[in-house]
Order: structure tokens, then sequence, then C-alpha cells
């Protein structure tokens, strides 16, 4: 009986042995940790120190699983540690071949926690992907571009895909109807960069927002210039925490954060942005204390960023003994031991916690999968195990401290939860959160109106309307003039007129009547392109130039005559029929079509469209130009040496006895029209060349000039031949009304 005791109790301490030798962890499993520790590069940002914040928290994570011998029995988890910051393929390249590619190297790690940033996680997830270094890499980066299962296999991210950042840009930019925003994005980060493409991709293959949706991009370090310009009032940031606090300061010191201005804000918090900034932009010092940041943070801006924790904060993990609120506790209870100042708590200590733990659910499988395998004998080139390993990442499924751990076959992230705070009135809250296919809202976003439509910046309705008024009476006026004309055509007076001329100057002010209705109505109605672009080119090519043509023409053959008649040195007084003044006006015309016809068809014009902000709103200025302004001097060029020449034929016959009315007010009508068109055509172009885009000097000065041009014509050149007849024909109905001296009627 005692020996069969002894026999019992020997084989009792026989099987705890074996069962303490069993649950021992003797051998070590390296993995490598390629971790952004603070470092500086002026292309990047040296704000972004989590590094020694996850070392912390894949150290606890190290510890539970290593304290944790139902989890990998057998083996044990160390960490080599590496830094290849946010740096280019060289520093990533060094910081895995200096510990795990050269032969010889004891510690051969088994798998990589990568960079925290996406152009170093491309660098390292294109190393692994190499036949004689395959390697599961677990990365920090969001980039799209790390999505490509094709190239990048071995590659998993952490985070979701920054590709739902523009999903749910999408989502707000539907619900707040905002048609037209700015995109900020940094151009030297992939994460940033890539973003913006996939926003871009997004609307331009999605031809319901592509018709509605007009993002405007900026790619410059401090990205706001253009954005400012255009008045912009709808803002995505898509940028690092120290440019995002460049752009904030910026807009702050030039009075555009609120509240007329929406800005949003992704992959940042308001802890990040709430710090002072003092940078150097256009050799001026803007200094940004924390206090304006955080009322600048806390103003019209809104986060886009990972859900922090669970929804349920105090839900447990399925394999970490902590849930996130015990992890929390713990983390920061480290910290107070490490007495550190340099290390202060991050959100991003969750990820790679979790990332940590992964990976040794992910060894354990395989242990557990191929007991007769030595992990421990990992070599590059075993792509048998890589795939191993990644297969059983795929079929991960459990909560972490962080969130769901499930990696999306199609894309490799993390599906991650998005969500959207709102700071307002001093408090950061939850507004809404998109799970990847729908945006759920908690709250309605406190957004401005829209967009702040623009405005089409036009001439006024009151402008309009005296405009309208003068132009129509300028028109009774002139068909009135024409129909007395015609009436009295047998009249000694109108006879000596050249009625054949009065008929082309009529036909003249016509023309410049409707060229000027055309113009009114083109700079007061919202037209189409197309149209806006055909009344341009008529109007400035065609209608312009041959009403001139039509009426100041008439003007300059009479001028010919007389100098023909009176001063030329050759058969002076010789008789000049109407029927060869009217064959060189349609000389000149000609001279019109072709110069009007070489335009067209060398530089015609094209609509130019600006948005210009002023104060609070927006103006849409929309201007026709062509790509230079030769045009317009060949064509309006040619009507100042026509002008020269009737102004030196004019003083020439200053001297001409014939004192007659119609040769003084010819004179007259020469020097007048000469004067306004060449005041007007200088002050023309001088407000193009330097005038404001809102000015409204170009139309003022076209209007005012043809308008005068066109009255001097009604009240110089139309209406004197009927003058005479006018006269007696007043007369003969008032009697009474006749002077007693004589009344000469010629």
């Amino acid at each position: 009986m005692a020996i069969s005791v002894q026999v019992l109790v020997a084989s009792i301490l026989l099987a705890s042995n074996a069962l303490a030798a069993a649950g021992s962890k003797n051998q070590t499993l390296y993995i490598l940790t390629l971790l952004p520790y603070p470092y500086i590069n002026p292309l990047f940002d040296p704000s972004w120190v989590e590094g020694p914040q996850v070392s912390l928290a894949l150290e606890i994570a190290k510890e539970d699983i290593n304290n944790q011998l139902a989890t990998l029995p057998g083996y044990q988890i160390e960490l080599i540690g590496g830094d290849c910051g946010c740096e280019y393929v060289d520093r990533a390249y060094e910081a895995i071949g200096s510990t795990t590619y050269y032969p010889g190297v004891s510690k051969m790690p088994i798998g990589i926690i990568g960079p925290g940033c996406s152009s170093s996680s491309l660098s390292v997830s294109s190393l692994t992907n190499r036949e004689a270094l395959s390697l599961v890499n677990v990365h920090g980066g969001g980039s799209p571009l790390l999505s490509d299962r094709i190239n990048l296999p071995y590659s998993l991210g952490t985070l979701g895909s920054a590709e739902a950042f523009a999903n749910v840009t999408i989502k707000l930019m539907d619900m707040n109807n905002w048609h037209r925003i700015g995109i900020l994005f940094n151009e030297f980060r992939q994460f940033y960069s890539s973003t913006a493409q996939s926003l871009h991709d997004i609307i331009s293959s999605n031809s319901t927002l592509s018709s509605y949706l007009s993002p405007v991009y900026d790619s410059t370090y401090i990205p706001l210039s253009e954005i400012m310009q255009q008045g912009i009032r709808i803002n995505i940031l898509f940028t690092p925490v120290r440019t995002t606090r460049q752009v904030l300061c910026l807009a702050l010191h030039r009075g555009v954060v609120y509240p007329a201005y929406q800005w949003i804000v992704t992959s940042n918090t308001f802890e990040d942005i709430a710090q002072n900034v003092n940078f150097e932009l256009d050799h001026q010092v803007y200094n940004c204390s924390e206090a304006e940041m955080r009322q600048t943070a806390l103003n019209r801006v809104s986060f886009i960023n990972y859900r922090l924790s669970h929804i349920n904060e105090s839900a447990p993990s399925t394999y970490s003994k902590h849930s996130f609120k015990e992890y929390d506790a713990l983390f920061r209870k480290r910290l107070q031991e490490q007495n550190n100042t340099n290390i202060t708590y991050s959100v991003w200590t969750t990820y790679f916690y979790d990332t940590l733990w992964a990976w040794a659910v992910v060894l354990d499988r395989v242990s557990t999968r191929e007991p007769n395998m030595d992990l421990t004998q990992f070599r590059y080139g075993n792509t048998s195990l890589s795939d191993m390993v990644l297969e059983e990442f795929y079929g991960l499924n459990f909560e972490g401290v962080s969130g769901r751990i499930k990696f999306n076959n199609d894309s490799g992230f993390l599906n991650r939860v998005i969500s959207v705070f709102q700071a307002k009135d001093g408090n950061v809250t939850e507004v809404g959160y998109f799970e990847g296919v729908h945006f759920i809202v908690k709250e309605d976003l406190d957004a401005i109106e829209g967009e702040f439509p623009n405005k089409n910046f036009n001439i006024g309705p009151g402008v309009f309307a005296v405009l309208f008024i003068v132009t129509v009476l300028e028109l009774v006026i002139l068909i009135t003039l024409h129909v007395l004309t015609i009436k009295y055509r047998f009249s000694q007076s109108v006879k000596a007129s050249s009625p054949k001329l009065s008929q082309i100057t009529f036909i003249g002010c016509y023309l410049l009547i409707l060229t000027l209705f055309l113009y009114i109505f083109r700079r007061y109605l919202l037209l189409d392109d197309y149209t806006s672009v055909f009344l341009c080119n008529l109007t400035w090519a065609w209608l312009l130039p041959i009403s001139f043509t039509l009426a100041y023409g008439t003007v300059a053959v009479r001028t010919w005559r007389l100098h023909r008649i009176f001063t030329h040195y050759l058969n002076p007084g010789r008789f000049i029929a109407d029927h060869y003044l009217v064959a060189f006006v349609f000389i000149l015309l000609g001279v019109d079509v072709l110069l009007g016809t070489l335009w067209m068809a060398i530089d015609p014009q094209q609509l130019d469209t600006k948005t210009v902000h002023q104060d609070v709103s927006n103006f849409v200025v929309r201007r026709c130009r062509d790509n230079s302004y030769w045009s317009y001097g060949l064509v309006f060029g040619y009507r100042g040496v026509l002008i020269v020449i009737v102004l030196v034929l004019t003083f020439l016959t200053r001297n001409i006895q014939n004192q007659s009315f119609r040769t003084k007010t010819l004179r007259v009508l020469v020097y007048l029209s000469s004067l306004t068109m060449v005041v007007g055509f200088v002050l023309f172009y001088l407000f193009i060349f330097h005038g404001s885009p809102l000015s409204h000097g170009p139309t003022a000065f076209i209007l005012l000039t043809f308008h005068g041009v066109l009255l001097l014509f009604i009240a110089l050149i139309c209406l004197p031949p009927l003058i005479p007849k006018l006269r007696e024909e007043f007369y003969k109905k008032f009697p009474h009304l006749i002077k007693t001296q004589e009344v000469d009627f010629e």
C-alpha cells in the first residue's frame, strides 16, 4: 500500500515536471519592429514621435503574451528594434538589412511589425515581397497604395485603408450639399497624397458625382494660397499635424477661419492641432499661441479619424486579458513609473498592442497546424511558411483593445471604423461614423450652409434697366429720324446729304444698337458657355468692327470728298458721285471681314471664368479673351489708323470757304467722335491689364464709348439734314412764330 502511494506521488511529480517542461517557453521567436522614432527631416513632420509610445505598448503586449502559457506554448516573443522613420527606400532597406539580411545573423526575425507611415511602409512591403525575403509585414501606414494584393501580398495594415477617408468625405459632401470643396494635401507623404488621389478617382469615376461635385486641388507645402484666392469655403485637409497647424494658423491671421469657412481635418485629432506653432512664410513670421490654436481648432474645424476604441470600452478582449479601459489604465501607470516626460499617451499604442497579439495568435495557430515545424529555423526564401502565416492572418477574427481584428481579404487592411468628430463651443463630440459602407449619423454636423454659392459678377438690375432704357430711346429716335428722312427725301437739304451714304449711316447705327443690346444682355443674363463664347466672338470680331465701319466710314468718305474737291492739287472742284463713295465704304467693310476671319481662324476667343473672393462672398467673373492681345490690336488698330486719316483730312479742309451747316458739323463730329473712341479704348485697355477682376471698368467704358459715338452720329449726322425741312414745316403750322427777318431754308 505504501509502495503504491509512493508510486502515485512519484507519477504525479513526474507528470507535473513534464507539464512544466511542456509549458515552459524556452525557444525565442524574433519579430523585427520598425517604428517611427523622433527624427529630423524638413520634408516630413518632426512632431510625429509615436515611436517611444508604441515601443512601450509592444513591451506590455510582449509581457502579456509570454506570461500566458496557453498562447504559443514552447515559444516566447522577443522584439528586435529598428528605426526607418518615414524616409524613402534606402533607409528602410538599411533598417531591415542591418539586422536580418546578412549571413551569420543569429536573430533571424520571423516577421515584421512595420513602419508607422505610408512611404516607408511601401518600401518595406516591396522589400518583403522579394523572393529572398518572404516576410509578412504588418505595417501602420494607411495609403491606398498599400492595398495592392498583387504586388504587395505579404503586406497587411494595422489601420484601415485611407480610402475610407475619401468615402467619408463623399458622404459629408452629399449630406451637407457641398458642391465645391478645396482639397489640400501634402504631396510628400504617401498617405495624404494617395488619399487625395483616391477621392479624385471616386468623383471622376462616378458620372453623377462628377456632374455636380467640383473639388479644387492644391498640393503646395503650405497649400492655402490658391484655395483662398478662389474663395472656397469648404476645405478638406489631407495634411500631417505640423502642416495642418500651419494652414490653420495662416488662415487665422488672414481672418478666414470662422465663421465663413469649414475645415475638415483628416487623420489628426484636436489634441494634435491645439498646440502652438511658429513658422516662416513669405518672409513674414506667423506665431500662433496654444490658446489661439485651441480656439481655432474649436471653431469650424471637424476631425475625421479612426475610432479611438470600442463602442463598448469595457468589452473584454478575446485573447488579451485586458479590456480597453484596463489596458488604458495599465499603460498610463507604466508611463508614471518610467517618469519619462518625453513619452506621452497616444492612441497608436492600442493598434500596435493588438498587432503583436495578432502575431502571437497567428504563430500559435501555425505551430498547432504544423506541430513538427520548428519556427525558430525559419530562413529567408521559405515562402511556404510566409504563405501559411499570411493565410492565418486572414483567418483572424477577435476583439482587441483597439477594435475588431479581422483583415480584409481584398485590401489587406483592418476594417477600422472612421469617426467624424465636431469641435463646437469648446467641446469635441462624435457626430457620426463610417463602418465601411454606411455613414451612421449620431447628430447633425454644424456645417455652414451649403458652400456659400458663388455670385456671378454681372451688371446689376438697376444698371441693366438704365442701359436698356437709354438704348431703346436711342433706337426710337433713330427710327423716327430714318422715317422722316424717307418722308422728306425730295427735300433739297436731304438730297444734299448724299442719301445713299445716309442709308448706310442708319444701317451702321442700327447695327451698333444691336451690338449694344447683345453686349448688355450677355453681361446681365447667365448664359451657357457655348452661347457666351459665340456672342463674344460675334460681338468683337464682327458686329463692333462692321457697325463702326458702316457708321464712321461714311464720315471718312465725306471728309475725303471735301478734301478731293476743294484742296486736292489735281483737278480741284471735280464732282464725285455717291456710288464711288459707297464703293469705298464697302472696301473698308471688306477689310473688316478679312480681319475678323483671320481672328476667328487663328485665335478665337474663349470663355475665361475666374472666381474672386471678396469679403464674405465669392464672385465668378466670366469674361471672353483669347490667348494673346494681338488680335485686339490688329482689328482695333486698323480703326485707329482710319481715325488718324480722317483727322488729317479734316485738318486739311479746315479753311474751306463753304461754311454750310453740314461742313461745320462734320468737322465737329470727327473731332468729338475721335476723342471719345481714343479715350474709351485707352481706358478699356488700362482696365483690362491693371484693373480688378471685380471692376466694371471694361464694361462701363465700352458701353459709354459706343453710346457716346451713337449719340454723336444721331445728333450730328442723322439730324442736321432734316433741320431745314423740319423748321420749314414747323413755321408752316405755326406762322405766328415766324420772325420778321428773312428765313434761309437753304
